[in-house]
């Protein structure tokens, strides 16, 4: 009991680091959806500040400055054209997290310090069109990259910060004023990004979840809850497809029904949760037998279907065949039973047919001379006196 818990935990984290990772991957692939416009317009805007401070500052400063905007943003430009030349899935969109950070950090810190850096020094008309442009970058930072809590508020506070410190250390009523009023925009900024985050964090998780919940629902509908293995509905469906895809292709198609032995007397003597076990083991040998472009499924009682794709009637044979000595081979262990119980089956194996249902019927009807043969056998439907063409 104590291990199921540890294992049921261990799943349920695992879990919820899978769900994790996804909404991480997603906040990110919207994060590059939508900034390359930000990045368009972080070089539109460094432009008109130039020509705000060209006349009256130090215009290598000034140049070098819009040097560096232009740098950062074309390496910016660059990755985000990568990512989309890329196009990575899930698994693999969170390794571009880290460039999509640096560089955005590296380019708020040039906007911050160096506006700081190129503005004409002892004119507060300019400080406080430079405080305007920074509050503008601030206000687009706060919508564009509110999908990533902390980034929004680094990228605010790398744009903020280097002014609000030099207009406090500066002095005067206006540069006070304006430097207050920066602390007051990055606290509503606080607030506001921790709402759009948590809401953007919810949205995700309940998509997530209405998924996963559709996923399950649909396994249900289409598996069979004793054996795991398909139910009739899902196996006639997908064997539908595979089976004129062969006919379609000229390719070889083969199928397979197997009957556990005297089913009804395991039952009846050993009771229904052996019957159980017993369909569980034959199932457990399937999986192991077969391929996985095979389709196998619970016909429904103690049969089941296999249909092998590309597959003769000879190779079909010799799987089947396995698939018997498999399960005949090697007893079921029984809780509390000093001896193991006997499990067999009977297989019928038939090729071709212009239908997928007349093919099933030929499996059968070999299937059941393999019992009147006798029992753990694998019969075709040459051995039942069926002389249908292959």
């Amino acid at each position: 009991m104590q291990t199921m818990t540890g294992t049921n935990a261990f799943a349920t984290l695992n879990g919820d680091r899978v769900t994790w990772d996804r909404v991480r991957g997603d906040r990110l692939a919207l994060l590059y959806r939508q900034s390359l416009q930000a990045a368009v317009v972080s070089l539109l805007v460094a432009c008109l500040v130039c020509l705000t401070f060209w006349a009256e500052g130090d215009r290598v400063r000034v140049a070098t400055w819009l040097g560096l905007v232009m740098l950062s943003s074309v390496v910016r430009m660059a990755l985000f054209a990568r990512y989309h030349r890329k196009a990575p899935g899930n698994a693999e969109i969170l390794a571009w997290e880290k460039p999509y950070l640096v560089t955005l950090l590296i380019s708020s810190l040039i906007w911050g310090v160096g506006i700081v850096w190129a503005m004409p020094r002892e004119s507060l008309l300019h400080e406080a069109v430079a405080f305007g442009f920074l509050m503008g970058m601030a206000g687009g930072a706060l919508s564009v990259y509110s999908a990533i809590r902390l980034l929004a508020l680094a990228t605010i506070t790398a744009i903020l910060l280097p002014l609000t410190l030099w207009m406090l250390a500066e002095g005067g009523a206006i540069r006070l004023s304006m430097a207050v009023a920066a602390v007051l925009y990055f606290l509503s900024a606080l607030r506001a990004t921790s709402v759009l985050s948590s809401s953007l964090q919810q949205n995700f998780e309940k998509t997530y979840a209405l998924h996963e919940a559709k996923e399950a629902a649909e396994r249900l509908a289409s598996t069979d809850v004793l054996t795991g293995l398909s139910n009739r509905r899902a196996f006639f469906e997908h064997a539908a497809i595979t089976f004129h895809y062969c006919r379609r292709n000229n390719k070889p198609v083969a199928a397979m029904l197997i009957d556990i032995d005297q089913f009804k007397r395991i039952n009846d003597t050993r009771g229904h949760a052996v019957g159980d076990l017993a369909l569980q083991h034959v199932a457990q040998k399937l999986r192991a037998v077969l391929r996985k472009s095979d389709l196998c499924c619970r016909l429904g009682g103690e049969e089941f279907a296999v249909l092998l794709p590309d597959t003769q009637l000879a190779d079909a044979r010799h799987v089947a065949e396995k698939l018997r000595v498999a399960i005949a081979d090697q007893p079921l262990p029984l809780p509390g039973a000093s001896m193991p119980l006997s499990v067999t089956v009977s297989v019928g194996v038939a090729e071709g047919c212009g239908e997928l249902e007349a093919l099933l019927e030929r499996a059968d009807t070999a299937m059941y001379a393999a019992k009147h043969a006798g029992r753990n056998r694998v019969a075709t439907p040459r051995e039942s006196g069926d002389s249908a063409n292959d």
